[in-house]
């Protein structure tokens, strides 16, 4: 994953999300993609994955899950499961890699029982928990956060059309009051050939849909 002479002041950021791209789980990787700084995973993972990826390259993958309950690793001896080795879960926390600052939230709006399921409440006060550091940051860096990863998107042109994957208003409070420069998601599966994998909120945060994988530049 080292930078190339060629390659400009940003940091490339490998996405992955929701599904297990044969690209990525290779024994050609990460040598079938140019080269990146950095891994960002958006939730529905299977554990394995994420640890495969961490064998693989320099840098720990920062984390959330999804809803579905496969982010952990189900070893074969019977031992109990347990969330990936070699991986960061960044799920409540802002961290700096790179420097770049990342903050993560998992899972999505509540649908149904199961594990990683949130009310908008819960996720405002994830958001609010949050707000302290980022404020800090702003005041120490002059920005709050530089990459905002969920594994739900945020309201807008990615919800999805039925009511599991719709999306998150806390997120897009979130875009509006600290904004970050990318909003990377998963849960919401790129179909059709007319699928958009991002766009851009009129408050100019890149929202990119990580649906098995992508490769994107961080500016400098």
């Amino acid at each position: 994953m080292r930078r190339t002479a060629e390659r400009s002041g940003g940091v490339r950021i490998l996405a992955l999300s929701d599904a297990v791209s044969p690209v990525i789980y290779s024994k050609n990787f990460p040598g079938n993609l140019p080269p990146f700084d950095l891994v960002l995973a958006a939730g529905d993972l299977p554990g394995y994955l994420l640890e495969f990826v961490a064998t693989k390259t320099r840098t720990r993958p920062l984390y959330v899950l999804g809803n579905h309950g496969n982010g952990y690793v189900r070893p074969e001896d019977g031992s109990p499961m347990h969330l990936p080795g070699g991986c960061e879960n960044l799920h409540g926390r802002v961290v700096e890699v790179g420097g770049v600052l990342v903050a993560g939230i998992e899972g999505c709006l509540r649908y149904r029982p199961g594990p990683q399921q949130y009310g908008e409440g819960q996720y405002r006060m994830m958001a609010a928990r949050m707000a302290p550091t980022l404020a800090l940051n702003r005041l120490r860096k002059g920005r709050a956060v530089d990459v905002l990863l969920t594994h739900a998107p945020p309201q807008g042109p990615h919800a999805g059309d039925d009511f599991a994957h719709r999306g998150v208003a806390t997120f897009n409070r979130f875009q509006r009051r600290w904004r970050p420069r990318v909003h990377i998601h998963g849960h919401v599966h790129l179909a059709g050939a007319n699928a958009a994998r991002e766009y851009v909120t009129e408050d100019g945060v890149r929202v990119i849909n990580a649906y098995e994988f992508t490769l994107f530049e961080l500016g400098a």
